[in-house]
């Protein structure tokens, strides 16, 4: 598949460009990283041109990944990456430092989910995180997913084995109601 553009008011999702890996490289650096996320550790700017060169353009070639880089305006620099793993519908997001708190990424997942349940028949967007990634379960929880409990994560965690993740999911519009087994939001 070949990578697409996606508006909304406020920011656009463009494909990652080489020249973005320093940006990569500098904010997958950050200690919130180290705890909450799966990327490697220390991350470098080799491990970042990797992403952005090689990882991303063969993830959406072979339709197993959707990865965004998060904009302000499509020529502007990275604010962040957002990606959609397929078949699964898995999410998976992070935003540098300096553009965190002003919800860019709550409007980032709206879009990708309407994305995704316009350019697939996934039946509903998944998401895990961490347990105690509160910016990103607040994140999921402003755009409309339902909490479904904790649970081993589907992604590994970089020493390989599994995390336990706080999960939910957005169900497609009009597919029903939101999942049988949502429960309310731990935190």
């Amino acid at each position: 598949m070949e990578p697409f553009l996606v508006t909304t008011p406020t920011i656009v999702l463009t494909e990652l460009r080489r020249d973005d890996a320093a940006a990569v490289a500098e904010y997958c650096s950050e200690p919130v990283f180290e705890r909450f996320m799966s990327t490697p550790w220390p991350y470098t700017l080799a491990d970042a041109a990797a992403f952005v060169g090689e990882y991303a353009p063969t993830a959406w070639r072979q339709g197993s990944e959707w990865t965004w880089a998060i904009r302000d305006e499509a020529v502007g620099p990275l604010l962040g990456v957002i990606g959609l793993r397929l078949p699964s519908g898995m999410l998976g997001y992070w935003l540098g430092a300096p553009h965190r708190g002003r919800q860019i990424m709550s409007v980032a997942v709206s879009a990708v989910a309407a994305v995704a349940f316009e350019r697939t028949d996934l039946e509903r967007v998944r998401w895990e995180a961490h347990i105690g990634n509160v910016a990103s379960l607040r994140t999921v929880q402003r755009s409309g997913f339902a909490y479904t409990g904790e649970a081993p994560g589907a992604i590994l965690g970089r020493d390989g084995k599994t995390v336990p993740c706080w999960t939910a999911e957005l169900v497609r519009p009009g597919a029903g109601p939101s999942p049988a087994h949502a429960q309310a939001w731990p935190v």
